[in-house]
């Protein structure tokens, strides 16, 4: 930490997967020593979601969270304390968050069960990820046919323009050869003619 708040930004892209998080706070030079630290996480719309004062280390979790980025700002006490901090924090969303063997206790499940339960939220994510990724290619075929629909226009107005100079200048050609040159007749007349 070079400054006595330090914060980090972490984009949600997943409404209905769960957040957790840990945070360890150290002596850069000596990292045994635990450096006790303030916490405060915030929604994408800035409300405060944890907060934990003095604090070396710590868990939290988000339920519900919703899209956007989520603010960490860790604090310390000094200047000359920040200067030696370093953090380890460990970001885990959807699947890697959910502590299935926490609930297979808690259940009284089986091994192979929650081992479904893990795929099947796994597979909820990756189908999330893939309607994600499908709007995001409807957004950028409709940008490239908008592109190339005002490029094809472009083009033909800029040919109508080189077709309306050709025009104008064989009419400009015309007008000059058809005019009298000095003395008579009309048209051009060759020097040194017979």
């Amino acid at each position: 930490m070079v400054f006595q708040t330090k914060c980090v930004f972490k984009e949600v892209m997943d409404v209905d997967a769960m957040i957790s998080a840990h945070y360890e706070a150290f002596n850069k030079d000596n990292p045994v020593n635990k450096v006790p630290l303030n916490i405060k996480v915030e929604s994408p719309l800035g409300e405060l979601v944890f907060e934990m004062k003095d604090s070396a280390a710590n868990d939290f979790t988000i339920e519900h969270p919703m899209e956007g980025e989520y603010r960490l700002c860790f604090t310390s006490k000094s200047y000359q304390v920040a200067q030696s901090t370093r953090i380890a924090l460990k970001w885990r969303e959807g699947v890697e968050a959910t502590s299935f063997e926490t609930l297979a206790k808690k259940d009284n499940l089986d091994s192979v069960h929650t081992e479904l339960l893990r795929l099947e939220d796994s597979v909820h994510n990756i189908h999330l990820e893939l309607q994600n990724i499908r709007r995001k290619e409807e957004q950028m075929r409709d940008v490239n046919e908008l592109t190339n629909s005002r490029v094809a226009w472009c083009s033909v107005g800029a040919l109508m323009i080189c077709v309306g100079m050709a025009v104008m200048q064989i009419w400009s050609l015309r007008k000059f050869f058809s005019l009298p040159w000095g003395g008579g007749g009309g048209g051009l007349e060759i020097l040194g003619g017979v």
